[in-house]
This record gives structure tokens, C-alpha cells and sequence, in this order.
């Protein structure tokens, strides 16, 4: 294998983890208020470092909001200014963010463990 498709496929190995990450990471993030859509992929990549294509946060949406989790309104917040589709957590969104943090939590600890471990 290449230096090239080593990176490569790096890059892939981080874009998976990071993808399955993302639902955990944008159903806390609109636990904390409704956010639009770029605001959304803006403050992921910045508070949480999940670095979502445009292409990738837009579909999760739509699943989430289809499964119950969230749901979006478009508001005008200025007047001339465009609408934006407004996304927020339902009660079935945040009894799920609950289940999916215990599960984070639990995985997060038993495999920190296991990859600090000392090998022999």
C-alpha cells in the first residue's frame, strides 16, 4: 500500500467513525435550542470536531425528523431576510439522546479502558 492510499484510507476509516458519531453529536447539539441547518454543521465541526459534509447533515436530518426525534419549522428572523428551516429536539428526541448518551458513555468507558491497557 501507498503513503497515498494509506491516507486515503485513513481519511475513510475517520469519515465512517465520524459519521456514526454524528446523530450522538446533533441530537445534543439541538438539546441545547433549535439551530438551522449550516448553524448546525458550523458549531459540529466547531464544538465537537465532527466534521460533516453538507452532502451528510442534511439526510440525518431528515431521518431524524422522520423517526420523530426532531422537528423543523422555517422562520424569518429578519425582515428581507431569507427563511430558514429551524430544527429542534421532540420528547421522543431527547428519551433518545438519553439512551444513546448511557450506551456512549458505557462504550466510551469499557473501551478506554481497554485501549489504555498495557501490553505484554
Amino acid at each position: 500500500m501507498t503513503g497515498k492510499e494509506r491516507l486515503e484510507a485513513d481519511e475513510g476509516r475517520r469519515a465512517q467513525l465520524l459519521k456514526g458519531l454524528g446523530e450522538l453529536a446533533l441530537l445534543k447539539l439541538l438539546g441545547d435550542g433549535p439551530c438551522y441547518g449550516l448553524q448546525i454543521l458550523e458549531r459540529l465541526r466547531a464544538e465537537a470536531g465532527i466534521d460533516l459534509a453538507e452532502g451528510t447533515i442534511y439526510p440525518l436530518l431528515h431521518r431524524l425528523e422522520k423517526a420523530g426525534f426532531t422537528k423543523a419549522e422555517w422562520r424569518l428572523e429578519d425582515e428581507g431576510a431569507r427563511p430558514r428551516k429551524y430544527y429542534a429536539l421532540t420528547d421522543a428526541g431527547r428519551a433518545d439522546l438519553a439512551v444513546q448518551l448511557e450506551s456512549w458513555r458505557k462504550i466510551s468507558s469499557t473501551l478506554g479502558a481497554f485501549l489504555e491497557r498495557s501490553t505484554r
